[in-house]
């Protein structure tokens, strides 16, 4: 059996996408086909259609990515008039959070649930050998007029996984670590990623940068909930800045000093959680990475509404952190959430103040209206 496989390979999703199609090209077990814009799509997938035993279609799916109509509606499009032609599968935060309306109203047949690096190939695995798809962990799919899942798959090693397939010259912000502590009830991540951090060896680190730097690629950047978080194994007040420096000193010596490459750590995609970022983490940082600014989420001025969300800081640890970023050199980017669930006019007027304090000591901030993630404790609640 030959199967013809096709990701759609949206800006948005693409460094999830990157990872899956490692975990899939090397698997060897279909054919892959990476492809970007609806046009493209439609004419790439009559050709699998045509050439192939098997075709499915797969989408990586952001919620906030279906509040554009042209995606959506050309999306519904695609769905309807390949029904019967195809398995469309999705999978991503969206799926993960809301399998039934991602079969039921977006016309997909199987909703992939959390990670699916592993998920897909055991999928592919059933498919080829004509075996039972049920037997496969992470599934949400319609059986008959029900719909069934298949159970909570297993977290994966990072380590047993490529971050991005070097082989077709795809790279990204390399993932460095997976999953948060701290179960925040407006973000998803605890609860598709689990609530225990796992994190990629410096080894492993080390051995795929080399095929980043190896075509001249030269900012080197993260993916982490909490970049001062790498190497912690629980909750905690106190990150293990060994380790952190630990890893930025050996890529400083191997890639920096050689290569002249640029660390940037602390930054977009990977942020700190305030109450890490102490001054010895600064001092670690000041002597490795190249960014100016340290991102950090505040979400609220107000220490009441900081509990009630699960943030396990205060508004006193963000103040902490600006003044030991700024003494060091670094601009603080402090981020904000407006509309949180429950927020009241104390709230917010407390949020004011903070805002006004953090610019007055170098801060600037970004501001960002809630938006209810499916999967999240918040993820139906009220602005």
């Amino acid at each position: 059996m030959k199967i013809g496989m096709v990701l759609y390979y949206d800006p948005i999703t693409r460094y999830s996408v990157n990872s899956l199609a490692a975990s899939i090209d090397n698997s060897g077990l279909a054919d892959l086909f990476l492809v970007q814009g609806f046009d493209k799509l439609f004419e790439i997938t009559r050709f699998v259609i045509d050439k192939y035993d098997v075709c499915i279609i797969g989408f990586s799916l952001q919620t906030y990515m279906l509040t554009n109509d042209n995606f959506l509606n050309n999306l519904l499009l695609f769905n309807k008039m390949f029904k019967e032609k195809c398995i469309k599968i999705a999978g991503g935060p969206h799926p993960s959070g809301d399998p039934l309306g991602t079969l039921y109203s977006l016309g997909f047949d199987i909703a992939f649930i959390d990670e699916s690096e592993k998920t897909i190939v055991n999928f592919l695995e059933e498919m080829i050998n004509n075996g039972d798809i049920y037997r496969v962990k992470g599934l949400f799919l319609k059986n008959d007029d029900n719909y069934f899942y298949t159970g909570k798959p297993e977290p994966i090693n990072l380590d047993d996984y490529p971050p991005y397939p070097y082989w077709r010259y795809l790279f990204n912000p390399i993932e460095i670590t997976r999953g948060c502590p701290y179960g925040c009830k407006y973000c998803q991540v605890s609860y598709m990623h689990g609530f225990k951090m796992r994190h990629r060896s410096i080894e492993k680190i080390i051995h795929y940068l080399k095929y980043f730097i190896s075509v001249g690629l030269r900012d080197i950047r993260f993916i982490s909930p909490d970049s001062l978080g790498y190497g912690l194994k629980y909750l905690s007040r106190e990150p293990r800045i060994d380790l952190v420096e630990e890893l930025l000193s050996r890529i400083y010596k191997k890639y920096v000093s050689k290569h002249r490459a640029r660390i940037f750590y602390g930054t977009f995609p990977s942020e700190v959680r305030p109450e890490h970022f102490t001054e010895e983490a600064a001092r670690v940082l000041k002597k490795y990475v190249s960014n100016k600014e340290i991102i950090m989420g505040a979400q609220t001025g107000s220490n009441d509404l900081l509990k009630r969300i699960g943030r396990r800081h205060s508004i006193e640890d963000v103040y902490n952190a600006v003044e030991i970023a700024v003494k060091y050199g670094f601009t603080p980017v402090v981020d904000y959430i407006i509309g949180l669930p429950g927020e009241t006019r104390e709230d917010l007027l407390q949020t004011l103040v903070s805002i006004k304090k953090l610019v007055s000591m170098g801060a600037k901030i970004h501001l960002h209206v809630f938006m209810p993630l499916p999967g999240s404790p918040f993820g139906y609640a009220e602005p």
